[in-house]
């Protein structure tokens, strides 16, 4: 009903926000942009140079993809293909290649601003690279506002004091840093508003289970990593109440096996981080669930494990786990 008042669209989509952004501009309905006649498609396993020699042929801007069963799996462009110039891309938040699109590999790199670990993303010539220890890539972006001496608008220093609240859980994880709650303070200066209020409103609202699939649930915030010689998969959820998805925990590892099992994974790990007691529980399946275990020191022979004081997945379980795994 809100939404119909603000004349706002609202979109619910097992996607995450990458994708479902991607996916909106193929939404046009087909027969405002396509012709209807001699269409010219191209098959899943067609050869980039045959391909290349059909458009040369032709004058369209966009050639369909199709299956074997001729269903639509996306668009490939004229101009994307037969020009040199590949497309520019900075990394944001990421500098590995399982955790970038599809592709990353033929496109030109030219900035990654980041404040993980550094990856397996290599790249063609010297660039940009922005790696800093503090608890949120909005802190590094924000300082880089401050530094050129531009100040952001209200929105944009309202979303990202946002960014850095849920990333650093309020200046309570183990990431955060004295930067990230100066930088925080003062985008919230500049946006309006107070950031303890702001905080529990947002995290309250973030939180919430409710109505929620174990898909929905599972792949909230979830990350792929290559951990010696293991293929590794960390989601993360936050609530302020643990008891309240304790009748989700038995479906939402149902499917956790599913996707183990379908997409070849040694170990997945979903992190329960209870927000308010400070910890985290983790939900883990696969054939080496016993890294888990062995990482944290702990004696477990179910799927689960409570780590008090354990809320930040780059500091406190993937590094435990990245050991493990090469012991």
């Amino acid at each position: 009903d809100k939404a119909k008042e603000s004349n706002s669209i609202l979109i619910t989509t097992n996607y995450d926000t990458y994708t479902t952004s991607r996916l909106i501009s193929q939404s046009v309905p087909v027969e405002y942009v396509m012709t209807t006649e001699k269409i010219v498609s191209f098959n899943l396993d067609d050869f980039i140079d045959e391909i290349k020699d059909k458009m040369l042929q032709t004058r369209y801007r966009s050639y369909p993809v199709v299956d074997d069963n001729n269903k639509v799996k996306g668009l490939i462009s004229r101009y994307h293909l037969i020009s040199q110039n590949k497309k520019k891309v900075i990394l944001l938040d990421h500098n590995e290649k399982s955790q970038s699109v599809d592709g990353i590999e033929e496109a030109d790199i030219i900035e990654i601003i980041d404040h993980h670990r550094v990856g397996d993303i290599e790249t063609k010539k010297p660039i940009y690279f922005i790696n800093r220890p503090v608890g949120s890539t909005a802190t590094i972006i924000a300082n880089l506002y401050f530094e050129n001496s531009i100040t952001p608008t209200k929105k944009t220093a309202g979303l990202m004091c946002a960014a850095i609240l849920s990333d650093t859980l309020k200046f309570k994880s183990p990431t955060s840093t004295h930067v990230d709650k100066i930088t925080a303070n003062k985008l919230a200066e500049i946006a309006g508003i107070d950031i303890d209020d702001f905080a529990q409103k947002m995290f309250k609202a973030g939180t919430s289970l409710k109505g929620k699939t174990p898909e929905e649930i599972f792949y909230q915030d979830f990350k792929d990593f290559n951990l010696s010689k293991y293929k590794i998969g960390i989601g993360q959820v936050t609530t302020m109440d643990l008891s309240s998805i304790e009748k989700m925990k038995e479906p939402i590892i149902e499917y956790m096996k599913i996707v183990c099992k379908d997409k070849d994974y040694d170990l997945l790990v979903l992190m329960l981080t209870d927000i308010i007691n400070e910890g985290s529980e983790l939900l883990y399946v696969g054939s080496r669930k016993e890294l888990i275990p062995k990482a944290f020191n702990i004696n477990s022979e179910n799927n689960s494990i409570y780590l008090p004081g354990v809320v930040s997945r780059k500091t406190q379980v993937v590094p435990p786990l990245s050991t493990a795994a090469m012991d």
